[in-house]
């Protein structure tokens, strides 16, 4: 797990946009733009594996939104399965009560936090430090920027990823700048954003 998680970190380094997916084609597409980390957002059991066989035939890291792949159980022992027999690296919950049980079983555990209002925020702020996930994904991914002090505030808070509604290089350049690891999108523009100066493989934008 040790291993996992810091190839999982380090890779953000370089290569911090993370691919969402909700259709299992895209998988190689993914790939093709040079992405590290592919997270699967909708798909049945049978959908999933085949994008974990391409997905680590292609040295990327795969990890399922559990609370939304078809006939896997939103429990324990549907995370158990997916580590033990489908091979994913993470998953993906808004159930604190998954985090635990995929770190277990050696899994990396991201736990989705949507912030609506001021409210949800404070709400969801307790659950997330109590459950200890690897980290945390903020949506709305946008409004990052603007609660990134209120955040920094709570102190030490898991490291933070930004999804949704991101569809432009300046929202992501924001983001970034605002403490987040990592963004994750669907946005297939945005795939071959790199931090470093070389050239994204798949033909990506180079950038910084």
């Amino acid at each position: 797990m040790t291993n996992l998680r810091a190839r999982f970190f380090e890779g953000l380094k370089t290569q911090p946009v993370i691919a969402g997916l909700r259709d299992s084609a895209q998988v190689e597409v993914a790939i093709r733009h040079g992405v590290g980390v592919l997270f699967i957002l909708g798909a049945d059991i049978f959908a999933l594996q085949d994008s974990v066989t391409k997905a680590h035939a292609g040295g990327r890291l795969i990890f399922a939104h559990v609370d939304l792949i078809k006939g896997v159980g939103r429990d324990e022992a549907g995370v158990r399965f997916l580590a033990k027999h489908v091979g994913v690296d993470g998953i993906l919950t808004t159930r604190s009560n998954l985090i635990s049980p995929a770190k277990k079983e050696g899994l990396i555990a991201v736990q989705r936090l949507f912030v609506l209002d001021s409210e949800s925020l404070e709400a969801g702020l307790p659950t997330v430090e109590k459950a200890a996930p690897d980290a945390v994904e903020v949506l709305p991914g946008v409004i990052l920027p603007s609660i990134a002090q209120e955040l920094g505030a709570r102190g030490a808070l898991p490291p933070l990823i930004a999804g949704g509604l991101i569809r432009t290089m300046a929202q992501v350049d924001a983001v970034l700048g605002a403490g987040a690891v990592a963004v994750s999108t669907s946005q297939t523009s945005l795939w071959g954003h790199r931090r470093d100066e070389g050239p994204a493989p798949g033909g990506g934008r180079k950038t910084r």
